[in-house]
């Protein structure tokens, strides 16, 4: 996870799609775009594949066989349920809903971010809107997301460490590690002083000033504003601050999921490297996927930079190769259980392959 783009991006996912002038809903030229993109990934990935070679890949991946890739999906699951956690703890008690009904709202979203970055976040809330409205839900989820940034940033900062102590990095693989975590640190202090101060108004006021803009996201100012306050009461709440460094502790907790499942595979594959290369291919990795966020799944990228990250620290690129397809494979087993909860609360539209548009009494009531 990254630091959130701007929350109109994520209103709009839900919002309703334009007319045409023949009754149907406008395709948005950003869809298209995502499509583009992923289709390039999807190109990258083979070109990847083929450079390195199927075979080497096949054999580094027969290392890890299926007994462990379950592992691996185990530990991928127990990282979803950390991250739900800390959520729990900024939902706060009494709890309105159960614990389940957290992690399939969390699943749920979290499957739609994984092609639309933030797009998951009004689904999550949506889900829970009959527990506890949806304007507190939402409020909870980017307070939540507040924490997971930092806890992020924490683990990636000891990663880093970690990565520079143990290992000789090219020149440029050092400035690009340190700028990364420098401009992830500043994002993650601006994005808390936002919030203290309303994070969701204050991108309004920019993007009303944008003609094209301005029409389509007028009828959200007054929710945004609603949704501020509540986030600015949760920060002024003294007992809220022993929740938020608790959803702080889950998110480390879930982040620290991705390298013992890191550190697994490189001990099938190549035993000679140890923690210290587990952490180091970790951190390296989630610092320079980072910037390529606007890449659905973030395709073919995520692989090219696992593969370039394994070079760097002494393995070669079948095992690169084999580690991105395997931790791919396991992301894609975990978003299963995403769909089927929202087939179930027929928020997806499967013909179109998009999110179906909420009323607008439905989306803050």
């Amino acid at each position: 996870m990254s630091v959130p783009p701007a929350p109109v991006a994520a209103a709009n996912d839900l919002s309703p799609l334009p007319d045409d002038g023949n009754g149907k809903p406008a395709r948005p030229q950003r869809r298209g775009l995502r499509i583009l993109l992923f289709v390039v990934g999807l190109g990258v990935l083979g070109a990847l594949a083929a450079l390195v070679g199927w075979g080497p890949i096949a054999e580094n991946l027969a290392r890890i066989g299926p007994l462990y890739f379950l592992v691996l999906v185990a530990l991928c699951g127990a990282a979803q349920i950390a991250f739900t956690l800390g959520w729990w703890c900024i939902v706060g008690r009494p709890h309105p809903m159960s614990f389940g009904e957290l992690l399939a709202a969390y699943l749920a979203g979290d499957s739609v971010n994984y092609f639309t970055s933030v797009g998951g976040e009004p689904v999550k809330a949506h889900l829970l809107d009959s527990k506890m409205g949806f304007r507190p839900a939402f409020a909870t989820i980017w307070v939540h997301r507040n924490a997971d940034v930092l806890s992020q940033w924490m683990f990636l900062v000891v990663g880093a460490v970690v990565t520079m102590t143990h290992f000789e990095l090219p020149n440029v693989v050092r400035w690009l590690v340190i700028s990364g975590l420098l401009v992830l640190g500043g994002l993650a202090i601006g994005f808390t002083g936002l919030q203290r101060k309303g994070f969701f108004g204050a991108f309004f006021r920019i993007f009303m000033k944008v003609p094209v803009l301005a029409k389509k996201i007028r009828h959200f100012e007054e929710h945004a504003h609603a949704v501020d306050e509540k986030i600015r009461l949760y920060y002024h709440r003294e007992e809220h601050k022993t929740q938020f460094a608790w959803a702080v502790v889950w998110g480390f907790i879930g982040w620290c999921g991705g390298l013992f499942e890191t550190w697994i595979v490189l001990r099938l594959m190549s035993p000679t490297h140890g923690f210290a290369s587990a952490y180091a291919v970790e951190a390296l990795a989630m610092i320079l996927n980072s910037i390529l966020l606007f890449i659905p799944a973030k395709i073919g990228s995520a692989e090219g930079i696992r593969v370039a990250v394994a070079a760097v620290l002494g393995l070669t690129p079948a095992q690169g190769a084999a580690y991105a397809l395997v931790r791919r494979a396991r992301e894609i087993v975990w978003l299963i259980p995403g769909f089927v909860i929202l087939l179930k609360h027929h928020l997806v539209d499967v013909a179109h392959l998009r999110l179906q548009a909420l009323p607008a009494e439905e989306r803050a009531p």
